[in-house]
Parts: C-alpha cells; sequence; structure tokens
C-alpha cells in the first residue's frame, strides 16, 4: 500500500511523493519512530483527538453536568434519557458518558454508578474503543422500521454480559417511523431493572409526545462564543499552532455554538495556514472576504443611494455570491447594526468588527428596523423571483427609496407640532385684529393660507342634541350613515356619551355599532348607543314630513293659490323655498 507523506524532515527519492513502506524501513533506527509515523499516516481529526470523555471535560452544558452529578450521587437515575440540541454538542458524546458512568467499575470497589469516571477500567476502556458488549448503538436514520426496534425489545430481556447496565443509545431518534414509536413505548415505560436507554436527536418536534414523557430530557445549549473560543486556544496550544485572537474568534462565530463546527474550521484552517492561523487567511476561507462590501451596501443603501448601491450589488455578485446569500449577509449585518444601536457594547463581537458596524448604527432603529423588515420580505421573493439576480436588485432599490421615507413618530408629531403652530399663530392674529382695526389690511392670499391652516386642525366638539349630532355626522361627511339615522332612529333618550334609539322594522342594526364608532372617532370620547324597544321620538324625515304638511295646508290657505287650485285641481305642491 503506498504512503502518501513522511514524517516532517524526511526526504523523498521520487517526485511522485510515494513511497513504499520498506523505504521507512530502511531509515527508521526505533520503532518509537515508526509509531510516530502512523500517528501522521492514521491522523485524527482534532473533533475526534479532543473528544470529551468524562463529565468534567463537557463544555457549555452546565445544567446537564449538575443535573447527572445529583442524580448519580443521590441514586435517582432515570431509565431513559432524551438528549436534544443542534449538530456538535456533544449529544452522542454525552450518551456515551452516560454509559461509563453507569457501568464504571474504577479499581474494583465502584458497585454502583458514579460521576467520577476513571477511563481506566476495562468497561471504561471499551466503551471509548466502542466494543463493549453492554452499550448498543443503534443509528435510526438506517433502521427507521419497526423490525429493528422489535430485535432492541427481543434482546432487553437478557442480563448484560460483562457490564452492570445494558444502555442502548439511539442516535437520531426521530428517524424512526410511527410503528416503531409505538412498539417501543411499552418497553420504555417499564424496562428491565438492568436497561438504560438513551436518545439523541436533533429535531424534537418529530418525537412523538407519548415518547417524550417517558424520558428524562436535557437541551443542550449552543456553546458560548467566549467558552469555544477559550477551549479552542488551550488545543491550539497543546497542538503547538500559532494563531491570531480575531481568526479564533471568526471560527467560533461561524460555527454557531457548535463545538465539532469549529474545531473542524480550526483543523482546516491549521492546515490552510501551516499551523500559524492568520486572521485574513480565516476571513477568506470563510468566504468573509467581501463582507466590507455587505456593510458598505447596507450604508448606501441608508444613504439612499441607489445608484452606487446598485453597482456594490453588481460586484459582490460578479464575486460568485449568490443573492439569496447576499440577502442573509444584509440581514446579519442589520441585526447587529440594531443591537449595537440598544446595547452600545457586544463582547461576542470582535473591537474591529464593532467599530466597523457601529457607523451603521447611528443611522436610528427605525431605519434599521425597516430594512430588516424589506430584506426578511425579499427572502420569500427571492424564491418565486424568475430571476434571482433581478429580485435582488428590485430589493435594493426598495432598501434605497424605504431610507428616504420619514419615521411615522416623527411625520405625526411635526405634524402634530405644526397644528399647534398653526392655531397659536391664528389666535395671536385674531387678538391682534381685536385690538387694532386699523390694521386689518391683510392680503386675499394670506388669509387663505389662515383659513387653509385653521381646516386643517381638528377641533373635537360634543354635539349637545340629537340634531346637533346628525350636523356632526352631516360635516364630517358621513353621508350614508345620516340618511339611515334620519329615515329609521326613533329617538328615546340623548346625552353626552349616550343615546338610546328604536329602529324601524326590517333596519340593519349594524347602524347601532356604526354610530357608536362614527361619534367615537369625531368627538373623542366614547359613545354607548343602546337599543331601545320603547316608542320614542318620530323620525327626522316624519317630522320634517308633518312640518311640511302644515306648511302646505297654510300656503293653500293664500287666496292666490287658491285660485290656482280652483281652476287646475289635479295640481300639487312639489317644493317650498323660503324668499
Amino acid at each position: 500500500m503506498p504512503i502518501r507523506s513522511g514524517p516532517k524532515g524526511s526526504s523523498r527519492n521520487n517526485d511522485s511523493g510515494l513511497c513504499g513502506p520498506s523505504y521507512f524501513l530502511q531509515n527508521l533506527n526505533t520503532r518509537s519512530q515508526i509509531n510516530n509515523i502512523n500517528e501522521q499516516i492514521n491522523y485524527r481529526v482534532l473533533a475526534r483527538k479532543y473528544r470529551p470523555i468524562d463529565f468534567k471535560e463537557l463544555i457549555g452544558q452546565d445544567t446537564l453536568v449538575k443535573t447527572l452529578q445529583n442524580s448519580l450521587s443521590k441514586g435517582r437515575l432515570a431509565h431513559a434519557f432524551l438528549l436534544t440540541g443542534i449538530r456538535g454538542v456533544g449529544k452522542t458524546t454525552t450518551a456515551r458518558i452516560i454509559a461509563k458512568a453507569l457501568n464504571c467499575i474504577g479499581e474494583g470497589n465502584n458497585t454502583e454508578p458514579t460521576f467520577e469516571i476513571c477511563n481506566k477500567c476495562s468497561p471504561c476502556r471499551s466503551i471509548n474503543k466502542g466494543n463493549f458488549l453492554d452499550v448498543i448503538e443503534v443509528d435510526a436514520a438506517s433502521r427507521t422500521g419497526v423490525d429493528g426496534i422489535r430485535e432492541i425489545i427481543d434482546a432487553v430481556m437478557y442480563s448484560p454480559n460483562d457490564g452492570r447496565y445494558k444502555v442502548y443509545i439511539i442516535d437520531e431518534v426521530h428517524m424512526l417511523s410511527n410503528a416503531a414509536f409505538n412498539a417501543l413505548l411499552k418497553t420504555l415505560e417499564e424496562p428491565p431493572e438492568n436497561v438504560k436507554f438513551i436518545f439523541a436527536t436533533t429535531e424534537i418536534r418529530k418525537i412523538p409526545a407519548t415518547i417524550i414523557s417517558r424520558c428524562q430530557r436535557f437541551d443542550l445549549q449552543r456553546v458560548n462564543i467566549e467558552i469555544l473560543t477559550t477551549h479552542l486556544e488551550k488545543i491550539c496550544k497543546l497542538e503547538n499552532i500559532f494563531f491570531e485572537q480575531d481568526a479564533i474568534h471568526q471560527i467560533c462565530k461561524a460555527s454557531e455554538g457548535s463545538v465539532r463546527d469549529s474545531l473542524s474550521l480550526l483543523d482546516q484552517a491549521a492546515s490552510l495556514c501551516n499551523d500559524n492561523i492568520k486572521d485574513e487567511i480565516v476571513i477568506n476561507m470563510l468566504g468573509l472576504n467581501g463582507y466590507e462590501n455587505n456593510i458598505k451596501l447596507i450604508e448606501l443603501c441608508l444613504l439612499s443611494d441607489c445608484s452606487e448601491a446598485l453597482k456594490v450589488y453588481d460586484k459582490i455578485l460578479y464575486n460568485g455570491i449568490q443573492p439569496i446569500q447576499l440577502i442573509n449577509n444584509l440581514l446579519e449585518v442589520c441585526h447587529y447594526a440594531s443591537k449595537l444601536n440598544v446595547i452600545k457594547v457586544d463582547n461576542s463581537l470582535s473591537e474591529s468588527f464593532q467599530k466597523t458596524i457601529l457607523n451603521l448604527s447611528s443611522y436610528g432603529l427605525p431605519k434599521l428596523v425597516r430594512l430588516w423588515q424589506i430584506l426578511i420580505k425579499g427572502i420569500e421573493e427571492l424564491r418565486y423571483a424568475p430571476s434571482e439576480y433581478q429580485a435582488g436588485s428590485m430589493i435594493i432599490i426598495k432598501l434605497c427609496y424605504a431610507s428616504s421615507l420619514p419615521d411615522p413618530g416623527e411625520l405625526v408629531k411635526k405634524i402634530s407640532n405644526t397644528k399647534s403652530s398653526d392655531k397659536q399663530n391664528i389666535n395671536e392674529f385674531n387678538s391682534n385684529n381685536n385690538n387694532n382695526n386699523n390694521n386689518t389690511d391683510i392680503s386675499n392670499i394670506e388669509k387663505k393660507l389662515i383659513k387653509n391652516a385653521a381646516d386643517q386642525i381638528i377641533e373635537y366638539e360634543n354635539p349637545k342634541n340629537f340634531d346637533a349630532m346628525l350636523k356632526t355626522l352631516l360635516k364630517n361627511k358621513e353621508v350614508l350613515l345620516h340618511a339611515q339615522i334620519v329615515n329609521n332612529a326613533h329617538l328615546v333618550k340623548y346625552e353626552e356619551g349616550f343615546i338610546e334609539i328604536r329602529l324601524k322594522e326590517n333596519t340593519n342594526t349594524e347602524i347601532i355599532k356604526s354610530l357608536s364608532l362614527a361619534l367615537e372617532k369625531l368627538t373623542n370620547i366614547k359613545w354607548i348607543v343602546k337599543l331601545s324597544t320603547q316608542e320614542g321620538d318620530k323620525t327626522v324625515t316624519e317630522k320634517k314630513n308633518i312640518e311640511n304638511n302644515k306648511i302646505e295646508d297654510n300656503i293653500k290657505l293664500n287666496t292666490n293659490v287658491a285660485e290656482v287650485f280652483k281652476h287646475f285641481p289635479e295640481a300639487e305642491i312639489t317644493s317650498i323655498k323660503n324668499i
């Protein structure tokens, strides 16, 4: 089998870089050198090499560790555990540690499960190697059916081979079918005393409530960026990897709280930088080299510089970034700018990044929130748009023009101040006009301006009677509601803020609600409109008809009019005008 690389400092005889085992046997003098070569050939990635082997090495899961420590010390162990959380936070690792705690015998003195795992006894070493007969790991993603669960149920009844407990670790348990979950219910509720179940999943919502209720649940948290940074720095020192502080911070930030992701990225960065991790190289590796363009693009949008913003948009896309990825990057920038606007300092961000982003926060939270809403809506538009490029450019245009719009709160305040100022000017004008009648030579334009300003001022007036209320409706263009009240409403009682009326038969009772809302809007006080069964007054239309009939009768008594009706008996009075 060809060997691809030799130890540091070794030479090669051929140009291809491949050499056989005989080459090493001829040039190595001791067995230790051969072992070192084997370690280099069979390199273990950092995520596996520094996998926690006991509770003390678990980072960022203090609640879980404390709970299990108390449970183990007092002998209050559940028969089933459910571990949930995002990828790479230690679900499977924790399951194996729990299995060791249940079976660790120490130096032969441990007769019960223990929190202090020795990692030296036979069960601990076997579990670490993955060949302990009584710890059975099942991958539910590859065995989703009920048949795999039936095998477990059948094997549960047998006693452990070598250990204290038989432990079943079922990873990605949410992948099991409904039939498999149902088959497991009875055994999970009442398992044998020497059997423990440990489930691990990233999709807790896909697990039936009947399974969750039978387990002791632990929600593994995302590891804090500060804790993760300290952890990676320790590993770098152990591996003799030199690093820049910002580089480690960027790796931890990109991992999103996942320890495994952070170690994989650290491994990649160490290989790329030849064990001397530089900030600039890590930024390029993570695809963040255009981050300053994202910040520049947001700033141009806030300045409403649409032409330059579209140029930067095209530049970013030319470098290979997809529109959906760009919008996500802009959302992240907008989030950090809004956050810094509120809390001023964020220790989870590097100082250089905070200084860069702090300028955006000065544009004000309302504008940043508005941009966030447009960007969130833009992601949905990108999914259904025929062209992502066109949809992305339209989002940038919307961002630019939305930034130029005034804040609604400031606009209302400004209008309110303007109206107050106009009202004060009108009062001053009237006062001066009364005091000095000789100085009233105001042009028609000035009078018109004053009248328009006065018309814009909202005057809340409470109608004192029913007729005044009807005039208020007409004045404010509530014509339809006015007509319905005039023709169909019999007034029973009227007070300021309270009206009691009876409606004609077959009249829509929604008039009651409409009248209450309209009056509340027009008078700025709450009105109660009550529907009554009492007779009440006649409607306004009926009253007007009675009054018109009386006027007609009086007119017909006039000599001239009577003479007309004498010669034209079929004539009618169609209208009456007061001259």
